[in-house]
């Protein structure tokens, strides 16, 4: 038997990313939705190779589900990622019909 994942399709609102990561140069990240038709870009996040700190990335996006996408753009760019949080809240139970 299939596993539920308790998700219903109703509407989630997506709100900060908390990171704990440890590289350098500049962390883009964006989330997206469903088939990328809406996406959102977050604020870069500049890494450290050591730092006592998580940054957090504010975000507002609303949809069903969402993915995180995580990238750098140089090439000398490297990163490790220990921990992602992502704050989230349901909002309603569907679209209207």
């Amino acid at each position: 038997m299939a596993k539920s994942s308790g998700f219903d399709g109703g509407l989630i609102h997506f709100g900060p990313v908390r990171l704990r990561v440890n590289g350098g140069g500049n962390l883009k990240l964006t989330l997206r939705s469903l088939d990328s038709i809406r996406n959102s870009d977050l604020p870069d996040i500049v890494m450290a190779g050591a730092t006592n700190r998580e940054p957090v990335s504010l975000a507002n996006f609303t949809e069903q589900r969402a993915q995180l996408e995580i990238r750098t753009e140089t090439s000398g760019d490297s990163f490790i990622i220990s921990r992602i949080i992502i704050f989230v809240k349901p909002t309603a139970t569907g679209y209207p019909q």
